[in-house]
């Protein structure tokens, strides 16, 4: 009787055991789990059992200290002989080749590796994790922040990567440690060092295993599954009792319509919109969704429509592993919005005219945790006739935009921008808009956990980027062009790298542009989850905010990158023709383009242009138009071939996008008298249009 006692006793001590270990084994922080986050929505719903913070080091300008000082807009942030050296500490001064040994971080205790970012950057990275002398990574930056994995483990992963765990110029791939992380960069600091470190910081408490190289099998295969879904985020496994409910309204103006109505405790998973308008794009501006989650006195989403699934304006396709713009026209949403007792999507119409709605919310049952369940967020706002500048007489005239401003307890999940950029200079270097850098406080800071060095470096790009291009977690769907005018929208998703708050957080972006722009509008959206009773700086959208998507004529200028140029007109320099057209294009100068309609595949184009002397080594530029009707191009100079871009010829065609881009021959010698540019199109058959806006020369 005794011996079977003590036979039980052991068996439930056994199991007691086993199940504090499965359970300590749950809450442990390990590569694998930090991997599979990077493709889990569903857990943003819900505040962690095992705390962190998130925080950047970055080589922002140490000159900048408190928000009223002189120098809290200074930009000298890694372009190399900054005033201060852009890191946490000098452990070694140049010696006499220049090369000097840096810290760009120590942090004690546990934590993870979130995010890495450069533009550029010279020299070596050492890299070493808890106590250890001998650094897991010893070798070139460059490396260390754009090849994930690879340089870590020594292993090929057998799978392309170069869009999921790299996205643009920002690697995810998630690192722990269990006692300490310390970056240390040697290099030249008078050459390029832009970076960003973004690092999870546990409370003391919590247990993480560090990173080991011994299990990249392991890590791989977690790494191929999520890298599948981060590629295909529909294939997102979805709860096998999910209810679909779809909606047909027709809206006339001013009026409004309920897409969604709920009750229980339950989630949406995914919702999308279709929508048809006379003006598709005005409609996607001045359609107001709103969503209320269990009785809210005001609604915890307020936004345009089209500005809410983060590419407006206009549809511009995109995938991200939240959001998507298919090519038919759907606008998905995969936030996850859990309720307790009852939501409501509604859309009230304000574009002018009547509109068509479909709608589907798919819907799953959801145990809603008090403390720790999050209601599903999404702040917007604008401002319009803004004048951005930057460097006015020697002074800094940069100003701080608010994305965020919420009291309570949260995590900020992703922000998007819309931009108008009203320039009329034509490059890049002349005409960008985001100097500025972010800047997010969280809880007590008094200084932001979040310090950035530009705002394309925010959205995981670098060196004002004109591409198209979409991530799972950032993006650029809309550039007009040339360089950054027009109309632009960039997006970020915290996945990963969300941003947790405890008590408070604030969320700002710098506005600084490389000109002199008036009638500069400047609209964002914040998206997080809070617990109940969290406040924001929720505001309702007025009429004057989603005032009309304008297009106003614009003519080039020669300044900055563009400086030196002139410009024709590329209708002033051609004949007539049954091939020529002149259209209306409503982002080209005078909101009109000339437009070249090859009647076969080996046709030509002439130009003429009178010089009345001969230049040597002289650029030639064409502003072209690319779109999904575009063709293929070669250029010719006086009978002979010449490079454009570099390349024999080059490709207008874009599947989705409609947008304006430079494009430069190599150095050329032109003739006193009459110089002929020929543009040869080798469509083989395929009619392809050629839009061209204006041509440009300058002699070095």
């Amino acid at each position: 009787m005794i011996s079977g006692i003590k036979l039980a006793f052991t068996a439930t001590l056994i199991l007691l055991l086993l199940s504090c270990c499965e359970i300590d084994n749950n809450r442990r922080v390990t590569t694998g789990k930090l991997i599979e986050e990077m493709a889990d929505l569903e857990r943003l719903t819900t505040l962690p059992s095992q705390n962190y913070k998130t925080v950047q080091f970055s080589s922002y300008d140490r000159r900048s200290k408190t928000t009223n000082d002189s120098c809290w807009f200074s930009n000298e942030d890694g372009f190399g002989n900054e005033p201060i050296p852009a890191f946490e500490e000098v452990i070694s001064q140049p010696d006499s080749g220049g090369i000097g040994r840096y810290l760009i971080c120590d942090v004690k205790g546990p934590g993870a590796i979130v995010r890495l970012w450069t533009a550029n950057i010279n020299g070596n990275i050492r890299l070493f994790l808890d106590n250890t002398d001998t650094p897991v990574f010893d070798g070139t930056a460059q490396d260390f922040f754009w090849k994930p994995l690879v340089l870590l483990s020594g292993k090929d992963p057998g799978f392309d990567y170069s869009s999921t765990i790299r996205q643009f110029d920002a690697n995810y791939f998630p690192v722990p440690f269990s006692g300490r992380c310390r970056i240390e960069w040697t290099g030249d600091i008078s050459k390029i060092h832009f970076y960003h470190v973004g690092i999870r910081i546990y409370d003391p408490d919590v247990m993480v295993e560090t990173y080991k190289a011994s299990e990249a099998d392991d890590y791989i295969e977690k790494l191929k599954k999520v890298n599948n879904l981060l590629e295909n985020p529909g294939n997102i496994v979805q709860s096998s009792v999910s209810e679909t409910i779809t909606n047909d309204h027709t809206l006339g103006d001013g009026n409004k319509a309920v897409l969604f109505s709920g009750k229980g405790s339950k989630a949406i998973n995914e919702f999308s919109v279709r929508i048809k308008s006379p003006d598709i794009e005005q409609a996607l501006r001045k359609s107001i969704i709103t969503m209320w989650f269990d009785n809210s006195s005001g609604p915890q989403v307020e936004a345009p429509l089209g500005d809410f699934f983060g590419s407006a304006p206009g549809l511009n396709q995109y995938r991200s592993l939240p959001f998507e713009v298919t090519s038919d026209s759907t606008l998905i949403c995969r936030f996850i919005m859990p309720y307790r007792v009852n939501a409501k999507i509604e859309l009230a119409n304000m574009s002018g005219s009547g509109l068509t709605i479909h709608s589907s919310v798919k819907v799953e049952d959801f145990k809603w945790i008090e403390g720790r369940s999050m209601h599903f967020r999404a702040r917007w706002s604008i401002d319009h006739s803004l004048t951005a500048s930057y460097f006015d007489q020697g002074n800094y005239n940069v100003s701080d935009i608010l994305y965020l401003m919420t009291s309570g307890k949260g995590r900020i999940a992703g922000a998007a921008a819309f931009i108008y950029n009203p320039s009329n200079a034509t490059t890049s270097w002349g005409n960008w808009w985001g100097e500025g850098d972010e800047k997010i406080f969280v809880d007590n800071d008094t200084f932001p956990s979040f310090y950035g060095t530009g705002s394309e470096d925010y959205f995981n790009y670098s060196w004002s980027s004109t591409r198209i291009f979409s991530y799972p977690y950032c993006g650029q769907p809309r550039n007009d062009g040339p360089g950054n005018r027009g109309y632009v929208s960039n997006y970020r998703w915290h996945i990963s790298d969300d941003i947790l708050f405890s008590d408070k957080a604030a969320f700002f972006m710098e506005l600084g542009h490389h000109g002199l722009v008036h009638e500069f509008s400047y609209g964002r959206i914040v998206y997080f989850y809070a617990l109940p009773g969290t406040l924001d700086n929720y505001s309702r959208i007025s009429a004057s905010d989603i005032r009309d998507v304008i297009y106003p004529d614009w003519q080039p200028i020669a300044y900055l990158g563009s400086s030196g140029y002139r410009y024709t007109r590329a209708e002033e320099l051609i004949s007539k023709s049954s091939e020529v057209r002149i259209e209306p294009c409503r982002i080209s100068s005078g909101n009109k383009i000339l437009v070249w309609y090859p009647e076969n595949g080996s046709d030509q184009l002439s130009f003429k242009i009178l010089c009345d002397k001969s230049y040597e080594k002289t650029n030639i530029g064409f502003t072209l138009r690319h779109d999904p009707s575009g063709g293929t191009v070669a250029v010719h100079l006086n009978g002979k071939p010449v490079k454009i871009d570099g390349k024999a010829e080059i490709q207008l065609n874009e599947p989705f996008q409609t947008f304006l881009a430079n494009h430069f021959t190599e150095k050329v010698d032109l003739i006193k008298g009459i110089n002929e540019i020929v543009l040869e199109s080798n469509d083989k058959g395929v009619q392809g249009k050629v839009g061209i806006d204006f041509i440009w020369m300058k002699k070095d």
